[in-house]
């Protein structure tokens, strides 16, 4: 059935605004930051009312028939809306949106269909490690994934973390030094070699770059812990299976086979052994999404019972019950404040843990260079330098510390927990309220109710984010979760990093002493600032 010919009945009433939603945005009503939200998050609505929500469950079921089947079709109508560009750097070219950003579009699309959804998240998801790399990665694969939706041929992304032995294990660095890691990261001339399994992999059988974190030493996985950027077309990478799911299975989750596949150094995502911190960055980041992944399936779950019992027909015995309205207000309640949690660790993250470095002089002038001049081969050697990724980190170190992103990481968990089982408690209720009648809303409700079990699971079980919880808010400790400065690694000289982090190199004291292309960096529009 084509979605078009029922966009109109999925409507529903009209929205409440976001400040309606989330009264803290009240004061910031009229201002240009919650026009941009309000635009993103009618752009969701509308792909998720035109596209998602009226083929939600024949996708489902072509899914359960094959799990290999995908809709390229729905990836471009998102690729139409910028679904798949609004993360990414406005330097890049992209929508510049943050973890608020993406948290609030998450949740529109879940509302209609979470599996669709969810092609969107994994695909933010594989973007986070490359955004944490910096001005390094501006022009590199996020420019071609803006390009790429520009043209109408779409690449999407993936992230992979999970193996086969080692699942929750590597989303905590205390665990990862003693996970059963067995995918290797092997240095050979002019790059690595790598090799192991990736299991759960979303769009692992789709993207067309893979971020993907193994160790350079597996006897020592925490401290050599390292991301790469993979292209998918290389020799010996391959699917080795797609799983069936119960729930989301319109996003495919992939087995990932390497045998021996080689990555060059330059798509080294950071430095080489930063891959933990960059893990714990990225899941701070990436949690209050999930969160309102889980928020949207229960908001989705709650408007279909309620427009049910509301119109009548088989549930008009329903709508006066008194029960049946305690039922409906509870529903309303949890979600209301899942919707506070998740908005609370979004804001942690971009304002708190990351904003900072985001804003910080170094950032900006770089972000007033051209892109033609960022790609000369002086400004790109620089910019792409370990002496640039050391820079890269002491600007972050600069800019927050390792209990900001504690802090941060434990509000993020303790919205994804909350929220994820804020999903399971409002689908179970809104399908006994439907009870075993047999009408059209039941099928969708059971749907939601099999998609939601899986947050309760993906990024991170719940029971490892209470225990980033209690980490960071009941006992108060501060985890590692920044990379170290490594000052050492130019012993000759000062380096940006070094200079950074300690307000030191007079002449600029953001890039220390400046020489060649380090001064060129802020001489590339004509002057220094």
């Amino acid at each position: 059935m084509p979605a078009t010919t029922t966009a109109a009945s999925c409507a529903g009433p009209p929205q409440p605004t976001l400040a309606q939603r989330f009264p803290r945005f009240s004061a910031d009503a009229g201002s240009s930051r919650l026009r941009q939200l309000e635009r993103l998050r009618e752009r969701a609505r509308r792909f998720a009312q035109q596209h998602a929500r009226g083929r939600a469950l024949e996708i489902d079921r072509r899914a359960r028939e094959d799990p290999r089947f995908f809709d390229w079709e729905l990836v471009r109508a998102g690729a139409s809306e910028g679904l798949l560009s609004f993360l990414i750097p406005k330097q890049a070219g992209g929508g510049g949106g943050l973890a608020t950003e993406a948290a609030i579009v998450m949740e529109e699309l879940c509302a209609a269909c979470p599996g669709i959804a969810l092609i969107f998240g994994a695909h933010a998801l594989g973007i986070s490690p490359l955004l944490l790399g910096g001005p390094s990665q501006w022009d590199g694969v996020l420019a071609q994934l803006v390009a790429s939706e520009a043209q109408e041929r779409p690449m999407l992304m993936a992230c992979a973390i999970t193996e086969p032995e080692a699942g929750t294990d590597v989303e905590d660095p205390d665990l990862l030094a003693r996970g059963r890691i067995t995918t290797h990261a092997r240095p050979v001339p002019g790059g690595y070699r790598l090799t192991g399994t990736k299991r759960f992999i979303s769009n692992g059988s789709v993207a067309r770059w893979i971020t993907i974190l193994m160790p350079t030493d597996p006897r020592n996985p925490a401290q050599t812990w390292t991301c790469f950027l993979l292209d998918t077309r290389s020799e010996g990478f391959s699917i080795a299976r797609v799983e069936s799911k119960m729930g989301q299975r319109a996003c495919p989750a992939a087995e990932l086979s390497l045998q021996e596949v080689f990555v060059p150094a330059e798509r080294v995502v950071g430095r080489p052994g930063d891959g933990a911190a960059a893990t714990m960055i990225v899941l701070a980041c990436s949690r209050p999404p999930v969160a309102a992944i889980a928020t949207g399936i229960a908001s989705g779950a709650y408007e279909r019972v309620r427009d049910w019992i509301a119109s009548g027909g088989q549930a008009a015995d329903l709508r006066n019950r008194q029960h049946v309205q305690l039922q409906l207000a509870s529903m309303e309640e949890e979600i209301h404040l899942a919707r506070q949690a998740y908005i609370d660790a979004a804001t942690e993250v971009d304002q708190v843990a990351l904003g900072g470095a985001l804003r910080h002089p170094l950032v900006r002038a770089l972000g007033h260079v051209p892109p033609s001049v960022r790609r000369s081969s002086l400004m790109r050697g620089w910019i792409t330098s370990p002496r640039a990724a050391d820079a890269t980190v002491a600007v972050m170190r600069r800019t927050t510390s390792d209990r900001a992103v504690t802090r941060s990481l434990a509000l993020s968990s303790l919205a994804k927990a909350h929220c994820a089982d804020v999903a399971m408690r409002v689908t179970t209720a809104a399908l006994d309220l439907v009870g075993m009648r047999d009408v059209p809303v039941r099928a969708e409700l059971q749907k939601l109710w099999r998609d939601a079990k899986l947050t309760q699971i993906y990024e991170g079980t719940n029971q490892l984010n209470r225990i980033e919880v209690h980490r960071g808010l009941c006992a108060q400790e501060t985890i590692s979760c920044l990379p170290p400065l490594r000052a050492a690694a130019h012993p000759n000289r000062e380096s940006p990093a070094t200079a950074a982090a300690t307000g030191a190199g007079r002449q600029d004291p953001l890039i220390g002493p400046a020489a060649g292309a380090d001064r060129q960096l802020v001489r590339a529009r004509g002057g220094e600032r």
